[in-house]
């Protein structure tokens, strides 16, 4: 057993012995609903010098938390002003908790007076309450004083509010066989003792680059720290005599620097095959000639080699430098097959297996600009021994004449979308590629039409499922039936006929009380190809958005296919589903504008942890794994994702296939302590969600 295994050992076993501790879940984790007739509410990090992560809202608005509880809980705050708010001293708001209960009657829970000229208390009040376990859900409000005066102020923070349930297991460090912390640790003492760590060749084709970055880039090779390396350096065909003159001179200065010279320029993709010739290392490290690595780019890589010495390529996350500044971070997920072929994410800093490379033919010419995408796309088809490191590695520089710059080379945007059809025509997988924006592509799978297909739900309720089922017919798939637990056969069978759905396409079971256990019992009796689940019923808002779940769902190494899910208004109401701490986080929920910048106008579609709501599914995939697990509750789809993704294979989110939903989802605690307690020592650190983001929200923003 490896050093890391060993250790992985003894934090596992350490944690069986550990006293139990408090769920704590930041509102900001949990699905809101806001009134329609309220002001919105905005979540953000240290507004105006307040400390911690806070809710800001505008008097009048309402933010409700639904809730399924099994024990009384805690519930705590601080509510203040905004700084430049109390300091003109004029005006007051009411800040308000209260719960509704399951008989329907509200509780106030804490109230106060938040007083612009109270200057003696520019902290705001602290509050700590307990929810009632029949509570069904938990209001903030922010309110005018009753009394008379100047009113200001018109709005106040709610910093940091947590529920806490003390009945929950602590959350254990990440076990997963892939954590950097654990290899890391493990693997450093080795080379410091002058253990046999990999040599990796960094491959740097020059061509002309400004003077300034190529010194910069060379530079920063030789300040790596901690590994073993050695510099290929290619001339191909340089025109700028300082430039030749800074390659020799580097070679002439250190023996680990190699350079060769193309006497006319061939291409990115015939030097770098150049480099691939002369290299000696066990892995190759690509470095284009303006950018720089980090200095322990290396050593981290090496860290994780030392670990895993199968791995046959390894990526790490970037960032994009503007005039010596930050303009972006590329914080990465971890593999994501499905993902790479629609969005060659993994970029830089890539490092790949010299032989297995060689293997497959190195760098193809017809391919020039995305010559990397090309040879991974083909590197994929032969191995997935492949690990992401979370950390920032490579800076890329942009300038004019850089890809990171803007459309610098529009021509790899075609050979990239090549690329990919290649690759899709060699698996077999019948697809059209189609342009996103610029980096970014879609493949649209062909589906058969005899492919079937069942919607399985549970509904009582017969005017939204009247609605949805409008869309249901509209679709362009045709070979789909209906399979439904209800209490009430007659006006379930009357709003699917009022949508024009025959009978010969209906089966109806009766439903029972609990709806995750109706929702499983309704699909024991599917026997179509594919389930496609839905926890409410659910109106397909995009063209053939059922052929696009299910172009997923029947690919070989796909377990799971969602939608992109939206609440009434328009808002996300989850686009996936990471589990950065064990606890849920739903994607982009209630956000907006950020669903096409995200995902490329619905083209790139992601590997996640899991969807919920809307589950596509393969029905012998389905009936292997057993289904759904009434007892996680509304949780149950999730936990079937990630029971698949341990034993079936992959989940992924198609953000052009988009649904709505009236339905708001229920923050059940219970079955969130069940799911974080029996996959918290797999999902200490979601793979999908980079642990650089905030965990209190899926935003996807930079801690």
């Amino acid at each position: 057993m490896t050093a890391w295994r060993r250790r992985a050992r003894e934090l596992i076993d350490g944690y069986g012995n550990e006293p139990r501790a408090e769920l704590r879940l930041p509102l900001s984790v949990l699905c809101p609903v806001l009134e329609p007739a309220s002001s919105r509410a905005q979540w953000s990090i240290d507004p105006d010098r307040v400390p911690g992560r806070a809710l800001g809202m505008n008097s009048g608005a309402v933010y409700t938390v639904p809730l399924a509880l099994d024990c009384a809980v805690r519930f705590d705050a601080r509510a203040m002003l905004l700084p430049h708010d109390w300091v003109n001293g004029l005006g007051a708001v009411v800040a308000t908790v209260a719960v509704t209960t399951g008989s329907g009657s509200s509780h106030t829970l804490w109230q106060g007076e938040l007083r612009a000229g109270d200057r003696g208390r520019p902290s705001g009040l602290a509050l700590d309450v307990t929810v009632p376990a029949d509570s069904r859900s938990l209001r903030l409000s922010v309110n005018g004083p009753a009394r008379p005066g100047h009113r200001q102020v018109t709005r106040a923070i709610w910093v940091q509010p947590t529920l806490h349930d003390p009945s929950a297991q602590p959350t254990p460090p990440d076990l997963s066989e892939r954590s950097p912390e654990i290899l890391s640790r493990s693997a450093s003492p080795a080379r410091a003792a002058g253990g046999g760590s990999p040599l990796i060749s960094v491959l740097t084709p020059v061509h002309d680059p400004p003077a300034a970055m190529l010194e910069e880039a060379i530079g920063s090779v030789l300040a790596q720290r901690g590994a073993d390396w050695e510099l290929c350096l290619v001339d191909d065909g340089c025109r700028d005599p300082q430039i030749k003159a800074a390659l020799k001179r580097y070679a002439d200065q250190d023996a680990r620097i190699t350079l060769v010279e193309h006497g006319r320029a061939r291409g990115i993709a015939a030097a770098t095959n150049t480099l691939l010739g002369i290299a000696t290392g066990c892995y190759i490290a690509l470095l284009d000639h303006d950018d720089t690595l980090a200095p322990d780019a290396l050593a981290q890589i090496s860290d994780r080699i030392d670990a895993e010495p199968d791995l046959d390529m390894l990526y790490s996350d970037e960032d994009t430098v503007l005039d010596g500044k930050r303009v972006w971070a590329h914080l990465k997920p971890a593999w994501s097959p499905d993902t790479m072929r629609t969005n060659g994410y993994t970029c830089h800093l890539g490092v790949y297996r010299r032989e297995l490379v060689q293997e497959i033919g190195g760098f193809r010419d017809e391919f020039n600009g995305s010559q990397d995408v090309d040879m991974i796309l083909r590197l994929m088809e032969r191995t997935d021994r492949i690990a992401h490191v979370p950390k920032i590695l490579y800076h890329w520089r942009a300038h004019g004449g850089s890809t990171a710059g803007g459309d610098a080379k529009p021509y790899a945007y075609v050979a990239a979308r090549r690329a990919i059809a290649g690759h899709v025509e060699r698996l077999g997988l019948p697809a059209d590629i189609g342009y996103g924006p610029p980096g970014l592509y879609r493949l649209a799978h062909r589906v058969d039409p005899a492919l079937t297909v069942e919607i399985v739900l549970a509904c009582d309720e017969p005017e939204s499922l009247r609605r949805a089922a409008l869309g249901w017919t509209a679709q362009p798939h045709h070979a789909w039936r209906i399979v439904i637990a209800t209490r009430n056969h007659a006006a379930i069978a009357q709003a699917l006929h009022a949508a024009g759905i025959p009978d010969d396409r209906i089966t109806m079971i009766d439903a029972h009380p609990d709806p995750a256990t109706a929702l499983h019992d309704a699909a024991r009796h599917a026997t179509a190809e594919h389930l496609l689940l839905m926890q409410a019923p659910a109106l397909g808002l995009t063209h053939a958005w059922l052929t696009r779940l299910l172009g997923y769902s029947h690919q070989p190494g796909v377990a799971a296919a969602g939608p992109v899910i939206l609440a009434p208004d328009g808002r996300i109401q989850q686009a996936g589903v990471a589990l950065p701490e064990g606890i849920p986080l739903y994607l982009l929920n209630d956000t907006r504008s950020s669903m096409d910048d995200f995902f490329g106008y619905g083209t790139s579609v992601y590997n996640v942890s899991a969807v919920s709501g809307v589950l596509a599914t393969p029905r012998p995939t389905y009936e292997r794994l057993g289904g759904l697990r009434p007892e996680y509750r509304g949780l149950a789809p999730i936990e079937y994702c990630l029971r698949a993704g341990r034993e079936a294979g992959r989940t992924v989110i198609v953000p052009d296939a988009r649904m709505r939903v009236d339905a708001p989802v229920i923050n059940d605690l219970p079955a969130i302590r069940r799911l974080r307690d029996e996959w918290a020592t797999t999902y200490g650190r979601d793979p999908y969600y980079n642990p650089g983001f905030r965990t209190d929200r899926g935003s996807f923003e930079v801690r």
